[in-house]
């Protein structure tokens, strides 16, 4: 008798199977390039480190200035000026006064806009020096109005504030009501006038007395003050040479030796005393 029997498969589902293999490779190469950026952070934060250590020797910092051909200048205003930029950060980390990160244009610029200056050169010389040349305005005058001090070119023209008057410039003192706008104090025919008074009186009078300083008001009847007290009326309207030969002769006669408070040449030969 010939048996039916059916054959199937499905006896394998029950057999032992190998384990399936788990594919690790995504989580392992997530987990090494994590690594690998850790890493770079590390080692850019290092190298930072090491070139910080590097800029920041001291030996490289930029802390000896020289000035050269000053002349109204001084090392302190050179030096507050450009001061806050040596010691300020460059790149949050670095120091500006490193020999190698100092910008001597940016030190020249600040320079330029804060003196009157006609050129000034900015040199670095390894390793901490910096060479400061600089060609001044010159100057003249001293313009003096209140509290204001300021040094003032022969054209009439701010040239920068200073601290206090100094001797060796004719000071000009401002008694006028209006306080000038702008840099240019006086107009062309004003600061002509005080030109050839200035010249004229280092030709014909000189040193002996030495004219201290000029009072300007509103009415320009300008008054002449010598170093030793007595001061001079002068009319700019008429001719100053005249007035000051005038003075000249007076001075000769040793006229001045008496205890006088100013002489006014205002009115040709007559002479007034006080």
């Amino acid at each position: 008798m010939e048996s039916r029997i059916k054959t199937s498969k499905t006896w394998k589902r029950h057999l032992p199977q190998k384990p399936r293999r788990v594919q690790r490779g995504f989580y392992s190469e997530q987990k090494n390039s994590s690594q690998k950026k850790v890493l770079k952070i590390i080692l850019g934060i290092f190298i930072i480190l090491i070139i910080q250590s590097i800029f920041q020797i001291k030996y490289l910092q930029v802390d000896k200035i020289v000035l050269q051909n000053n002349q109204d200048l001084t090392f302190e205003d050179i030096n507050g000026a450009i001061d806050s930029s040596l010691t300020a950060n460059k790149l949050l980390v670095f120091k500006k006064n490193n020999f190698f990160l100092l910008d001597t244009d940016e030190l020249k610029n600040i320079l330029l806009e804060n003196f009157n200056l006609d050129d000034v050169t900015v040199v670095k010389k390894y390793p901490d020096i910096l060479e400061i040349t600089v060609t001044e305005k010159i100057s003249q005058f001293i313009w003096q109005k209140d509290d204001s001090i300021y040094l003032l070119d022969n054209k009439g023209v701010l040239n920068r504030q200073i601290r206090g008057v100094d001797q060796k410039y004719l000071i000009l003192k401002d008694f006028r009501t209006q306080r000038p706008v702008g840099d240019q104090i006086f107009s062309n025919n004003e600061i002509e006038t005080i030109n050839q008074i200035y010249l004229l009186w280092d030709e014909m009078i000189g040193d002996s007395p030495k004219l201290a300083n000029i009072n300007i008001n509103d009415t320009w009847d300008l008054e002449l003050h010598t170093e030793i007290g007595f001061y001079v009326k002068v009319d700019i309207n008429e001719d100053i040479s005249q007035q000051l030969s005038v003075l000249k002769e007076i001075i000769s006669e040793n006229i001045t030796g008496i205890d006088i408070d100013y002489i006014d040449v205002r009115f040709g030969d007559k002479v007034y005393f006080k």
